[in-house]
């Protein structure tokens, strides 16, 4: 199996893009970070690992993550339990 490098590889600047940590509802710190470069592109990492992987977004896969998760696509499913 080869490995393919990720087409936006080298195009985002971890050092000059402005980190922003994410937050919980109540405003306390949560695990990630996102980051927008200078070129438009946007980077999410692990907080606690800051020189680890990042995954990079062009403005508009952004742009449609950000809906998708407003619109509720990545929610996970709650199991009501029967009361007994």
């Amino acid at each position: 199996m080869t490995k393919r490098e990720h087409p936006l590889k080298g195009e985002f600047d971890t050092a000059t893009a402005r980190w922003e940590r994410t937050t919980h509802e109540d405003g306390t710190p949560a695990a990630l970070e996102v980051g927008y470069a200078s070129n438009g592109l946007v980077a999410l990492r692990m907080a606690a690992d800051p020189e680890g992987d990042i995954l990079i977004y062009t403005p508009d896969e952004w742009k449609a993550f950000v809906e998708g998760v407003r619109d509720g696509e990545f929610d996970l499913p709650t199991w009501e339990t029967e009361e007994e």
